[in-house]
């Protein structure tokens, strides 16, 4: 149904206009803009000029403030609420009850479960995934490819940089940054020690596995490895050299399968040569610079 037929529909006194196809309920605003293939839940509630993309599915009981823009393919469950002046660009899913305060901003791909919360100003990058109850507050912005489990609180103007990964109930206070928190993480390591023995796995022919589209290096006995390109940040798969702490393993990381044939080797890491040690639940396997091949 086209905007200028939705508006011909005759509003109740309560303002609801009933949809001749489906008898669902919608409430319309001024100067509303629907796109093409666009469907209505019942109960539904679009303020003051809103947009809706094409391909677009709003759920039963649906409540979208003035000026609230949505993107092509996007869905949202049922009992979703959003605030005044909300963006959510394209291919963005909402699941049940979810509810965003004002101004919140969405990238492309965007998959929020059931029951998440954000609070006023928050942005989200491209193919951020947020899992069941996640509350984040107002100011939070996070990178693109950001992942949160379930039960995670994120608390005011906290700022999680690209691909970082939280897992479950991981609570942090206003303000936090994932870049602090890996700086911090590296001083741990510098207060335990000046160098310490990490795990690096690689192939028979004592190669790098090369994930990604990294290059294969060669890591014989006794040799020195540096990668002078890598610097401090909180990218764990940025540039560098990556190790892990004794007992971890790399299909843990979701690098290889459990019946790989990858062998462990013993390496040497000065702490000042952490470039990423961990950011929260993100921990085990850590980005360095230099190492030294100890078996």
């Amino acid at each position: 149904m086209t905007t200028k037929e939705l508006y011909v529909i005759p509003p109740d006194k309560h303002g609801w206009r009933t949809l001749p196809d489906d008898g669902h309920k919608v409430k319309l605003g001024h100067k509303v803009k629907l796109g093409h293939d666009v469907k209505l839940g019942n109960s539904v509630t679009l303020g003051d000029g809103v947009t809706l993309g094409h391909d677009v599915t709003l759920g039963d009981y649906v409540t979208l403030g003035n000026s609230v823009k949505l993107g092509d393919y996007v869905t949202l469950g049922n009992s979703v609420t959003l605030g005044d002046g909300v963006t959510l660009r394209h291919d963005v899913t909402l699941g049940n009850s979810v509810k965003l305060g004002n101004s919140v901003k969405l990238g492309d791909y965007v998959t929020l479960r059931h029951g998440v919360i954000l609070g006023n100003s928050v942005k989200l990058g491209d193919y951020v995934k947020l899992g069941n109850s996640v509350t984040l507050g107002d100011g939070v912005i996070l990178g693109d490819g950001v992942i949160l489990g379930d039960g995670v609180t994120l608390w005011h103007k906290v700022k999680l940089g690209d691909y970082v990964t939280l897992g479950n109930g991981v609570t942090l206070g206003d303000g936090v940054t994932s870049e602090q928190l890996n700086r911090d993480a590296i001083e741990e390591y510098k207060a335990r020690s000046d160098s310490h023995i990490f795990i690096k796995w690689v192939t028979k022919d004592r190669k790098s596995p090369g994930w990604g589209y990294a290059t294969p290096i060669s890591y014989p006995k006794g040799a020195i490895v540096e990668e002078p390109r890598a610097v401090v940040s909180d990218q764990q798969c940025n540039i560098g050299l990556h190790v892990f702490e004794q007992g971890w393993r790399p299909e843990w990381a979701g690098l290889c399968g459990a019946n790989h044939t990858l062998i462990p080797l013993r390496v040497k890491v000065r702490s000042e040569d952490i470039c990423f040690a961990g950011v929260a639940s993100m921990r085990g396997k850590l980005r360095v610079r230099r190492l030294e091949v100890l078996d």
